[in-house]
């Protein structure tokens, strides 16, 4: 019964939206072309030792590169003594101390807002970028139907592939991909679902139109990707430069209160997503009136369990009258509708040069 109430209100949501963007569109701003200036975004909780490792690769490569950039790295409420590290050995580097830990999504937003140049560029606290990684988002950032554009990702010592190539199913629930490239070498720009977290380079002023990342989402996970997906839906692309390489050395941070909790984070999570995002009718009908059946088998799963589940799903109907006025608000924007960006994002592989109408 609380699934077809749900859908109701999504399918309400869904004419009223509908309703609005035909009585007063909102049309896509003419943005100016950003410089060639980037402000990095680094969030960092007790990454003192992974920090020794990426900054220095970084500041060489951004002084190689010559332009006015920023690094920025937001201090977490590390207790390593990372901002005495910073001060110390970086001082060309601006620091943001965060009195309490505030997680990925709060702690990643401080860094943005004091963010000063055209370009964003989100990064994690365990990427190392290679020489010559900037260019090619510079390059794919030039192109005004661009939101934004990510690194590829190698793993180790950077001699294999990890990620990068993002891609959704859908049928009857989301399923996530990430998939290597079947030419990793290739300077060509690709359509990906979502801008993986990783490294991704942004258009400010297209960031800041969208909202940015989304609190609903907090304290972490699904942010980057329903952020790309709201580009997708107001017109823009997401792009992987497999030319722009980076390094991730994992460093997991798991929240305090366990696995559980971050199992129900992303089960949570996954539920606000589909439910903010998606305004295909067949598809949210299809989601939600199997949604019991998801939830028995997930609740087999000795990891989720019942309890876990039914957790995730009460904390998301919470979230739902925020939901559907985000979802209300974001609708006279929007361009593209789902099924078309499961096929934009289905490909393989493009050349821009080959799919430029496919992608306008």
């Amino acid at each position: 019964p609380v699934d077809g109430i749900v859908l109701m209100m999504l399918a309400f949501a869904e004419l009223f939206g509908r309703l609005s963007r035909r009585l007063s569109p909102q049309p896509l701003p003419q943005f100016p072309q950003p410089r060639r200036e980037c402000s990095f975004v680094i969030l960092s909780w007790n990454s003192q030792a992974m920090l020794a490792e990426s900054l220095p690769a970084l500041l060489d490569a951004l002084r190689n590169d010559g332009g006015n950039h920023e690094v920025i790295v937001v201090d977490n409420h590390s207790t390593d003594g990372t901002d005495e590290f910073i001060k110390r050995h970086f001082p060309e580097i601006r620091l943001i101390r965060s009195e309490q830990n505030l997680y990925y999504g709060a702690g990643i937003r401080l860094g943005i807002a004091s963010a000063t140049r055209d370009i964003l560029v989100l990064m994690n606290s365990d990427i190392t970028v290679c020489p010559g990684f900037l260019e090619p988002l510079l390059q794919s950032l030039s192109d005004s139907r661009v939101f934004g554009v990510a690194s590829q990702v190698l793993t180790g010592e950077g001699q294999s592939y990890e990620t990068g190539n993002t891609h959704a199913d859908f049928g009857p629930e989301l399923r996530w991909r990430h998939e290597p490239l079947p030419s990793p070498e290739s300077g060509a720009e690709w359509p990906v679902f979502w801008l993986h977290r990783g490294l991704f380079a942004v258009h400010r002023l297209k960031y800041l139109w969208l909202g940015g990342l989304d609190s609903l989402y907090d304290p972490i996970h699904m942010e980057d990707v329903d952020l790309s997906y709201r580009a997708w839906k107001a017109g823009w692309k997401c792009l992987l430069a497999p030319a722009s390489r980076v390094i991730h050395n994992h460093q997991l941070s798991v929240p305090s209160a366990g696995e559980g909790f971050l199992h129900m984070l992303v089960r949570r999570n996954q539920h606000i997503f589909f439910w903010k995002n998606v305004s295909d009718f067949s598809m949210l009908a299809t989601n939600l009136l199997g949604s019991t059946r998801t939830r028995i088998r997930r609740a087999s799963i000795p990891s989720i369990g019942l309890r876990g589940e039914l957790h995730s799903f009460f904390a998301a109907l919470k979230r739902l009258p925020t939901i559907l006025i985000k979802r209300v608000l974001f609708a006279r924007g929007v361009v593209r509708g789902d099924r078309e960006i499961f096929v934009l994002t289905a490909r393989v592989g493009c050349n821009s040069s080959q799919n430029t109408t496919a992608l306008h």
